[in-house]
């Protein structure tokens, strides 16, 4: 299990806390969600592509892909918020430019 500090966040307290907003903050199984089950007991990513809803998909490969056991809470939750403003952007100019051409 990779070491994580004291003042760290897990990975899978990261995807809880997506999981919760992106579906509306409904109630979770057990405090469990469908997140939960792409991550192993080591709280890595190990499967991809499995959630059925591609933008779910996408929110968990970014923060996993991103993720560093050995970083504190305060920077893990920066650089989480910097990868979704950062697709927010992205997903921003795609649709301006659908609308560009109306």
């Amino acid at each position: 299990m990779p070491e994580q500090k004291q003042d760290s966040i897990s990975l899978r307290e990261l995807v809880r806390i997506a999981a919760k907003a992106y579906n509306n903050d409904e109630d979770m199984h057990g405090g469990e969600s469908a997140w939960d089950h792409v991550i192993d007991g080591n709280g890595r990513l190990i499967a991809r592509g499995t959630l059925g809803d591609t933008l779910a998909d996408f929110i968990m490969v970014e923060l996993a892909d991103t993720y560093d056991p050995k970083a504190r809470c305060a920077d893990q939750i920066e650089v989480a918020v910097g990868v979704m403003e950062s697709a927010s952007d992205q997903l921003a100019r795609v649709n301006a430019a659908f609308f560009a051409i109306e």
